[in-house]
């Protein structure tokens, strides 16, 4: 989200959706998208990106999504801008009678 707010001209979309296997998270934002040679390092500590900048933000983002069994992945949406989807396993829930 912070990202989103940075880098965004207009507009920041957030989209949830869920089905049997897991929840996704959306987050897009009509700013100018994400470096394409940035986009493979994106989550890794201290990737330089716009400006010569780094920083730690997405790593950490990226820390705590698999430490909660999910994914985050980033691309950059055809019409411009920056897309984040953040992927959760359901959760397996059994059922016990007493």
């Amino acid at each position: 989200m912070g990202n989103a707010a940075r880098y965004a001209k207009e507009t920041i979309r957030i989209q949830a959706s869920a089905d049997a296997e897991g929840i996704d998270i959306g987050i897009t934002d009509d700013g100018q998208g994400i470096p394409e040679p940035l986009l493979s390092q994106l989550f890794e500590r201290f990737a330089k990106g716009k400006n010569g900048e780094t920083g730690l933000g997405l790593a950490i983002s990226r820390a705590i999504v698999e430490g909660c069994r999910g994914r985050i992945s980033a691309h950059n949406e055809p019409g411009g801008g920056a897309a984040f989807v953040l992927r959760f396993p359901s959760l397996q829930v059994n059922a016990y009678t007493f």
